[in-house]
């Protein structure tokens, strides 16, 4: 995994972890496509889903687009579990919607979608 890849998902990580989100293991594939990498994500129950990262984007829109599929994994486990969908949860609007991940204000953002503010930067929630 390069380590543009893997400073990605460590913010997104790091917001899962200090927002009580589930458990994610991430496991490397080794590939030899030129234009995507891909890891595993898994959760605790042992779920599982394929990450695909372009090699192409820019560092702010790798984390954009990682968070997006990480988040999706996270609301679909969150579902199977019998838990609100609602993650990240915005803090403006609890047990409503979950926020959603943009390039915002200068940088990767986790966003509140009815008031479209910005909440914090992807790897500084919690």
């Amino acid at each position: 995994m390069s380590s543009s890849l893997q400073a990605a998902l460590d913010l997104v990580v790091r917001d899962l972890a200090s927002t009580g989100g589930i458990t994610l293991r991430v496991l490397d594939e080794a590939d030899d496509d030129p234009l995507y990498e891909s890891v595993w994500l898994l959760s605790g129950r042992r779920a599982r889903t394929g990450l695909l990262a372009p090699r192409f984007l820019a560092a702010d829109e790798r984390v954009v687009h990682v968070a997006d599929q990480v988040q999706e994994f996270v609301l679909e486990e969150l579902g199977r579990l019998g838990m609100p969908a609602t993650w990240p949860e915005c803090p403006e609007h609890p047990e409503s919607h979950p926020l959603e991940v943009r390039l915002a204000d200068g940088g990767p953002s986790w966003v509140c979608p009815k008031a479209e503010r910005t909440v914090a930067r992807i790897g500084q929630l919690g």
